[in-house]
């Protein structure tokens, strides 16, 4: 196989893995990758998973990554929480949730962190598009991230023990956009949850913030 056809097959995947090499083409020499990789036609962000080098400066391309390089997981916690003004910090690192054990990734396209969440309460995400440039078009790809009241629900449950009231003030959560989650959503989540902890976390937070 030369690169031109294993290009033209696998481009539309934008960050791919051996699972999506394998699902196109069957088995495939892994000598053939080390050798693009090392002419630059491909580019390695962890053992198994590459991108092609005209996407390397795409912005977007942090969202693609975070979805595959650990897999099944979702965009949340601080990441969608500041990207959604709740907290007023900007964070960096990509964080994640995922049913598989906790993880951190260092990668020359940014810090991608996961945290482990039980099979039961995985879900809450949604599937947002995105649109890669390409030679003048645009590839279309599904990005899985958490919605606004996941994403606070996914932290709260994931704090170990009771917040303290400091420790609540000390997130400086946005009063507006707090008041503004859908209770009913966090609700449904907690019920699933079965956490008295965290029924009492979401309580003191709304309380703290006079929210009713």
């Amino acid at each position: 196989m030369n690169f031109k056809e294993f290009h033209n097959k696998m481009i539309s995947f934008v960050v791919f893995s051996y699972e999506d090499i394998y699902g196109v083409f069957g088995d495939i020499d892994r000598r053939r990758l080390y050798e693009w990789a090392k002419k630059k036609y491909i580019i390695p962000v962890i053992k198994g998973v590459y991108i092609f080098n005209e996407f390397k400066d795409t912005k977007g391309l942090e969202y693609l990554i975070a979805n595959k390089i650990y897999e099944p997981s979702y965009l949340s916690l601080e990441y969608v929480m500041s990207s959604e003004s709740l907290i007023p910090e900007a964070v960096y690192t990509l964080t994640s949730i995922s049913t598989k054990k906790t993880a951190i990734f260092d990668t020359s396209f940014g810090n991608f962190s996961y945290r482990n969440l039980k099979t039961e309460l995985y879900h809450g995400y949604e599937l947002r598009k995105i649109e890669i440039p390409l030679y003048g078009k645009s590839i279309e790809r599904t990005v899985k991230t958490a919605s606004i009241e996941k994403a606070f629900f996914d932290f709260v449950y994931l704090k170990k023990g009771l917040f303290t009231k400091n420790e609540i003030l000390e997130m400086r959560f946005d009063r507006s956009v707090l008041e503004a989650l859908n209770k009913k959503s966090l609700n449904k989540y907690t019920s699933l949850s079965n956490n008295r902890t965290v029924e009492t976390n979401l309580t003191h937070i709304f309380k703290y913030y006079g929210i009713h």
